[in-house]
């Protein structure tokens, strides 16, 4: 446990140290307020004749009944000085996002205090003017989760290993404090949790450390109730084989914290490619994310920790036809330097790669994999009568049941997502659960190719490509941190060398396919699946990257086309040569980026190639 020193008016101040300290005096002149977390403490549109300071704890901004706050208020801040000294409404609602304690001051308080306190007015023209700055930038960094609640889930009792693992890997990252009801009872003896006094304590605590564990109690009990209230975010810990019926405490946090701030946990003995019955745990949580961790080892808190801090690393694979195996030859290059990928997924054939190695292949087995779906089993040039598709479906979907198995999003230990478009509502279709087969068939679904896949709720969904060709948007809903994104193309220019005016019409090609020796000599002019192929790997893609996003362009053969798949192994040994040496080159140079991906492996620093 870390000792905090508990502060009138602590963590954030608004102007230098000296006139800080003078703004302990304010409590003498006016009021103090103590908020439960999810009051509201102003509200747009009001009058603004009172301005408030934060004592205690921390208030979410939100404009126009937005869900997601725009910023934060800590402690030591004004809130409401907008208004308050413009004489406007309110220009927006501020909501305690724990307990919290401020204090008021009316327009008369606030002179006689400013007459008594010089520096007074001046500080807070000072956090005036740093809160329009930071509201005129562009993008505004997502709040960081500063205090954890860790919950059991269902009927399980959370292992003190898990416990001491968080505490291993967060130590190593930060100042981290963890607190249980024994350690509030201690600071605070005969004092009930919802006390001001052990609120004060609680949020100057979180002053002081980088984050923050409440570990709750297995019941709800007021220190649960508490622990809850005071966090940013939710773990909600399962234990294979426990009951997984939503218990009370749980209710109580998905009341009080939205989807987006949830996460579940479940614990096994030991790792494995993929485990059984995880939608029973999340068929009653609704939740951001779930991950699998097992005790062996600290590897699995290692990783949730990333995701938790905001350095997760996403590898995202765009659509491609038969250049996807150039995703395998990126994966195995960064896979080879150290970068250990915390969250895979893409479009279209991209899904498909991605979900091979999530479904424990390596890239070399993944490439067998390719031979065997669309070489041997010539899956994609298995022509039928064009009434639902020029491709037979049938042999495409038995591939894929053959190499994925039985194998389910939600139960594989490494986080895989993949994309499709849904033409039944015109959206991004997002896979998270389901069969993977399934997901890789809808994503892959190219509208005139291939049928569309049905759900068993009735949406028709086809290749995601058709919005989103490389889902880097996805991912980012799902994580914070760096993402390599390869896209496909082919460089160069492509030239025809065909006649267009000697295209025959219907009635010349019914004769001449009737006729073998007319036939030979049919204009070369590519083929309907090439030319739906090319045009959506053609298709417009605007990357919003970041500068910590590695966007990699593998080296594909000039004469490469989208469904040469007989050259799915030239292509992963081409990408893989290319990317190892762009990696290198990178390294060499200094890339921040490329070493933020390839710092955060389980092996350490990033290695010399």
């Amino acid at each position: 446990m870390i000792e905090p020193q508990v502060q009138p008016l602590a963590a954030e101040p608004v102007t230098d140290d000296a006139a800080f300290s003078r703004l302990a005096t304010l409590a003498q002149y006016g009021h103090p307020l103590d908020l439960r977390r999810g009051d509201v403490l102003v509200r747009q549109g009001e009058p603004s004749d009172v301005l408030y300071f934060v004592v205690s704890g921390r208030f979410g901004v939100h404009v126009d009944e937005a869900i997601v706050p725009i910023a934060e208020i800590g402690q030591g801040q004004p809130i409401g000085e907008v208004g308050f000294f413009a004489r406007l409404p309110r220009t927006a609602t501020v909501i305690a996002l724990r307990d919290s304690s401020v204090l008021a001051l009316t327009r008369p308080q606030f002179d006689r205090a400013g007459a008594a306190v010089s520096e007074l007015r001046d500080a807070v023209i000072v956090a005036l003017a740093s809160r329009l700055s930071h509201n005129n930038r562009v993008a505004r960094p997502r709040p960081a989760t500063r205090t954890i609640a860790v919950l059991p889930a269902g009927g399980s009792v959370i292992p003190g290993a898990f416990v001491d693992s968080l505490r291993s890997v967060f130590a190593a990252t930060g100042r981290t404090a963890f607190v249980g009801a024994a350690d509030a009872a201690g600071q605070f003896p005969g004092r009930a949790p919802d006390a001001p006094a052990v609120s004060d304590w609680l949020n100057s605590l979180e002053a002081n450390v980088d984050v923050v564990f409440y570990l709750a109690e297995r019941g709800l009990t007021e220190w649960t109730r508490k622990c809850v209230r005071q966090a940013d975010a939710v773990l909600l810990v399962g234990v294979d084989g426990a009951s997984t019926s939503l218990n009370a405490s749980e209710a109580f946090a998905c009341a009080v914290h939205l989807p987006s701030a949830r996460r579940l946990v479940v614990l096994h003995r030991r790792r494995a490619v993929s485990v059984s019955y995880t939608s029973a745990w999340l068929e009653a949580r609704d939740v951001l994310m779930h991950h699998h961790v097992s005790l062996q080892d600290t590897a699995d808190v290692r990783r949730l920790e990333r995701f938790v801090s905001g350095r997760a690393v996403g590898f995202v694979a765009g659509g491609g036809g038969a250049l996807g195996s150039a995703h395998l030859g990126a994966f195995k290059a960064f896979s080879e330097a150290g970068a250990d990928f915390d969250l895979i997924g893409g479009t279209s054939v991209g899904a498909a790669m991605t979900a091979a190695l999530a479904c424990g292949m390596d890239p070399d087995r993944a490439d067998v994999a390719t031979d065997n779906i669309f070489v041997r089993n010539r899956a994609f040039r298995r022509l039928t009568f064009p009434r639902y598709g020029l491709i037979d479906h049938k042999v495409f979907d038995r591939a894929l049941r053959n190499e994925y198995g039985d194998a389910t999003i939600e139960d594989l230990w490494l986080p895989f997502v993949a994309v499709s478009t849904n033409l039944s509502d015109q959206r991004l279709h997002v896979h998270r659960r389901g069969p993977v087969w399934e997901a890789v068939r809808a994503s892959g679904s190219v509208p005139g190719v291939l049928p569309p896949f049905f759900t068993n709720t009735g949406e028709m969904l086809v290749d995601g490509g058709l919005i989103d060709n490389v889902p880097l948007e996805t991912i980012k809903t799902l994580k914070a941190g760096p993402n390599v994104v390869v896209v496909l193309k082919v460089r160069g220019r492509t030239t025809y060398d065909v006649d267009y005016g000697t295209i025959p019409g219907s009635r010349q090609l019914l004769a001449a396919m009737l006729n073998p020796f007319r036939r030979r000599a049919l204009p070369r002019v590519p083929g309907i699946v090439h030319v739906i192929g090319l045009s959506m790997l053609t298709s417009r893609v605007d990357l919003r990257t970041e500068d910590s996003d590695v966007v990699i362009r593998p080296d594909i053969p000039k004469d490469m086309r989208f469904m040469s798949w007989e050259r799915h192994t030239e292509v992963f040994r081409l990408a893989h040569r290319d990317v190892t040496a762009s990696i290198r080159d990178r390294l060499s140079g200094a890339d921040a980026a490329v070493q933020a991906v390839l710092r955060t492996g389980a092996s350490g620093p990033a290695r010399t190639l």
